[in-house]
């Protein structure tokens, strides 16, 4: 009888903490019927572009991790080839998802013109500065535009499901790691327009980094559309559930992540340095 008020009061105490779903219980993802990768219809233009953009990515890590070679201007107009249309037909398609996918998926269509902006400004740095800032200016206001509205739609989301009772804690990694790799474009785009000498005095001392930024972007450009074909192939029941999750977010923010710190470290290339370093403004 005496332990029934502290029974009571621990009963109270444990209904007013937010529960946690650790492993997406509540999301309905075990209702789903699971299909065969077979079952996905390729004869598409998604398809065709889907298996464009592997072979082409199976090519550039050969020559990333194997013939550490630099990009050519070729294989940046091929790259451009697929992906421009990529973007438009996923935007074109987003309308016939449900809302919260087509956050992501407009998002996504933002952050890639950023790559392809980024990566062509690299290409034409050299020959043409003046082109190659402009075209990087107009991608980050795409890319600043395609921020805002994803983060701020899923981090409300987040708080929405906590007090709802379904907060899904293994999100937050994935969802703060995605943050923080994109923070790297403002803070080198805010450190362009502080000091104009501080890129090109990066490139001085690194002489490839021109070459890292492209490889970086080209990487950007797959896991992109890798992380959106994985997210169809859960809308249609192929490779379901927390796997699916767990992929996306390894596969597409972590496991890239390494592949780029890696190569700049074979590469005459600064992952993270040249932001500590100033230009000439402030010598």
């Amino acid at each position: 009888s005496r332990r029934t008020p502290r029974r009571g009061a621990r009963n109270v105490a444990q209904r007013a903490l937010p529960r946690v779903d650790w492993l997406g219980n509540s999301t309905g993802w075990e209702d789903i019927e699971e299909k065969s990768i077979f079952s996905v219809n390729w004869r598409n233009e998604h398809g065709v572009l889907a298996i464009s953009s592997i072979v082409l990515f199976v090519y550039q890590l050969v020559r990333i991790a194997i013939l550490r070679q630099p990009p050519t201007q070729p294989e940046v107009w091929i790259t451009t080839a697929i992906y421009l249309p990529w973007i438009f037909l996923c935007w074109r398609d987003t309308p016939k998802l449900e809302e919260h996918y087509r956050v992501t998926f407009y998002a996504s269509c933002g952050w890639a013109i950023m790559s392809l902006a980024s990566l062509h400004s690299s290409m034409l740095q050299a020959k043409f500065p003046a082109l190659a800032f402009d075209i990087l200016a107009a991608g980050n206001v795409v890319f600043a535009i395609a921020c805002v509205y994803f983060y701020s739609y899923h981090w409300s989301r987040m708080w929405r499901h906590l007090v709802q009772g379904r907060f899904r804690p293994l999100w937050i990694p994935g969802l703060l790691g995605l943050m923080c790799l994109h923070a790297l474009t403002p803070a080198d785009f805010y450190k362009r327009l502080d000091d104009e000498g501080w890129w090109k005095t990066v490139c001085q001392i690194y002489t490839d980094e021109w070459w890292w930024v492209a490889d970086v972007r080209i990487i950007e450009l797959f896991v992109t559309a890798s992380a959106l074909w994985l997210i169809v192939l859960h809308i249609q029941g192929v490779f379901t559930g927390m796997k699916n999750a767990a992929l996306v977010v390894i596969g597409t923010i972590f496991a890239p992540l390494i592949i780029m710190v890696l190569e700049s470290t074979w590469l005459r290339a600064s992952s993270w340095q040249h932001y500590l370093m100033v230009g000439p403004k402030y010598w």
